[in-house]
């Protein structure tokens, strides 16, 4: 499983005015490294918690991937679905969870569009302070029991199928490394021993 990126390395320029929406493909991402400090309207992707990302981690969706980004209580209009595809998907009531955390910028791009087109704001981005090694370590404990509801998830066929993959065994790596991340707030390399999850 590819490494989640991290979105406090990233900017973003978003259309001004944002609304009337006119969809996620007139947001900009980039990494902040490569953004001329003198180019006008980008800003830290961290500028949007708050503004579209409320912190309600104690109230996610327990289907979200643990991770930075999270669905909480958001609304049953289907919408995040349709502006991240790759990485929400919705459970039996209609509720968005993130099932895979954004591997790129574009996904990011798509996380954050899911969280604009939200009327409720449920969508969290401070996961990365909320997670412990226990708290992972439970998620993935209960896998089989999130397996067992996975058939009643709503979203693209090649989705719903990357998140069985993700529950039977694939993301245990990506896991572990994010496991590695909230005990050492950096991310591990190779010679980094990971944690066990089991």
């Amino acid at each position: 499983m590819i490494q989640p990126v991290q979105f406090r390395d990233y900017v973003i320029r978003l259309p001004n005015p944002l609304f009337p929406y006119q969809g996620k493909n007139r947001i900009q991402v980039r990494r902040a490294n490569t953004v001329d400090s003198i180019e006008p309207g980008w800003m830290p992707v961290m500028a949007s918690v708050g503004q579209f990302f409320q912190p309600a981690f104690e109230k996610r969706n327990p289907l979200n991937i643990p991770g930075q980004f999270y669905g909480a209580e958001t609304d049953t209009c289907e919408t995040g679905t349709a502006e991240a595809p790759n990485n929400v998907l919705l459970d039996s009531s209609g509720l968005e969870f993130v099932f895979m955390q954004p591997r790129n910028e574009e996904e990011l791009r798509d996380i954050i569009s899911a969280a604009i087109c939200e009327c409720f704001v449920g969508y969290g981005a401070d996961g990365d302070d909320h997670w412990t090694l226990a708290l992972i370590r439970e998620w993935w404990g209960s896998r089989f029991d999130l397996l067992a509801s996975s058939s009643q998830a709503q979203g693209l066929s090649e989705s719903k199928t990357q998140w069985k993959r993700i529950l039977t065994g694939e993301g245990e790596t990506y896991l572990r490394a994010f496991a590695f991340f909230v005990e050492h707030r950096r991310l591990p390399n190779q010679s980094d021993a990971l944690p066990e999850i089991e």
